[in-house]
């Protein structure tokens, strides 16, 4: 069991550790305005560049998954048919129509 000591080092109170935490914010070695600038470009660019390479990922993907299923025999209107005109999803819509009032 802890000692209930007043001295005890593992009981301190929340003032004395955010005392704490601000000595040793005191410590770091912030970076000035330009490079923070700078290296906040950096990672926006970066962001960008790999949200368009997915975005491009994700039509090449779409385009040829609706081709693929279009040259496996299938009406090209049925293979793009949405998601809610299978009968358990549209069994669900159904049950909340009446609730939801569309």
């Amino acid at each position: 069991m802890a000692n209930k000591n007043k001295n005890n080092p593992e009981r301190k109170g929340i003032g004395r550790k955010f005392k704490e935490m601000g000595s040793e914010l005191k410590k770091v070695t912030w970076p000035r305005f330009p490079v923070a600038l700078k290296n906040t470009g950096i990672v926006l660019l970066v962001v960008a560049v790999f949200l368009l390479i997915l975005f491009i990922f994700d039509i090449i993907l779409e385009r040829g998954v609706f081709q693929w299923l279009a040259w496996g025999g299938r009406d090209a209107v049925a293979a793009i048919q949405p998601i809610y005109s299978l009968p358990v999803i549209s069994n669900v819509i159904n049950f909340f129509r009446p609730i939801f009032n569309i």
